[in-house]
C-alpha cells in the first residue's frame, strides 16, 4: 500500500511539471520544444496509465482533460499528441473492461463538480495572468484597481483554489482518499515550480512576457 501510495504521488508530480514544461517551451519559449514534445508523450500515457487502472485518477485527469478543452487551452503540438492518446487508450480499455478506471462508467457528481470549479479556475486564471502581465509590463500598479476584492482574487486564481477546495470538500465527504487530495497538491506545487523557474531564466524578459529572448 505505502508503495502504491508513493507511486501516486511522485507520478502526480511528474505530471504536474511535464504539463508545465510543455505550456512553457511552447509559451514562452524557454524550452526546447523537441524536449517538450518527449516530456508530454510520457506524460500522456503515464496519466493514461493512471486514468485506465486507477478510479479515482480517471475522474480527477478526465476533468482536466475536459476542462483545458473546453476553455481552449489545447493549443499547441505537444498537447495535441497528448490529448490523442488520453482519449484513444482510456476508452478503449473501458470498451474491453480493462482496469479499475473506465471512463464509460464516471461518477457523474464528483466529475461535474470538477469540471465547473476547474472552468471557474481558468476563466479566473486568465483574468489575474492579464493583470500580472500588466504589472510586469509597466513595472507599476497605475490604471489597475488594488482593492482588497481584486488582490484577493488574483492571488485566488493564479494558484486555482477553486478545484483545490472542491477537491477537498469531496474527500472530506469520502469521494476520494486523502491520498489524491495530497496528491493534488502536489501535482499543483510542482506545476506552479516550473512555471516559476521557466519565469526565473536569463533568457526570458519581462518587459515582452510573451517573447524569450534568448541569447
Amino acid at each position: 500500500m505505502l508503495l502504491f501510495d508513493v507511486f501516486i504521488i511522485l507520478s502526480y508530480a511528474f505530471l504536474g511539471g511535464g504539463i508545465k514544461y510543455a505550456d512553457q517551451a511552447y509559451d514562452i519559449g524557454v524550452f526546447s520544444t523537441k524536449k517538450a514534445n518527449v516530456v508530454a508523450f510520457l506524460s500522456a500515457v503515464l496519466m493514461a496509465g493512471l486514468m485506465v487502472f486507477d478510479s479515482s485518477s480517471t475522474v480527477i485527469f478526465f476533468s482536466i482533460l475536459l476542462i483545458v478543452a473546453l476553455t481552449k487551452k489545447i493549443d499547441n503540438m505537444a498537447f495535441y499528441v497528448g490529448t490523442g492518446i488520453l482519449l484513444f487508450l482510456p476508452f478503449v480499455a473501458g470498451f474491453f473492461g480493462v482496469g479499475d478506471g473506465n471512463v464509460l462508467h464516471l461518477e457523474w457528481l464528483p466529475f461535474g463538480v470538477l469540471i465547473f470549479s476547474g472552468i471557474l479556475d481558468e476563466l479566473g486564471n486568465d483574468w489575474a495572468d492579464k493583470r500580472r502581465k500588466l504589472k510586469r509590463l509597466n513595472n507599476l500598479r497605475n490604471g489597475l484597481d488594488e482593492s482588497i476584492p481584486k488582490s484577493f482574487g488574483e492571488i485566488f486564481f493564479l494558484h486555482r483554489f477553486t478545484m483545490k477546495i472542491s477537491l477537498f470538500f469531496l474527500t472530506i465527504a469520502g469521494v476520494f482518499h486523502f491520498l489524491y487530495f495530497f496528491a493534488f497538491l502536489v501535482f499543483d506545487f510542482v506545476y506552479a515550480l516550473v512555471e516559476w523557474y521557466s519565469f526565473s531564466l536569463k533568457y526570458y524578459s519581462l518587459t515582452k512576457p510573451a517573447l524569450a529572448v534568448r541569447a
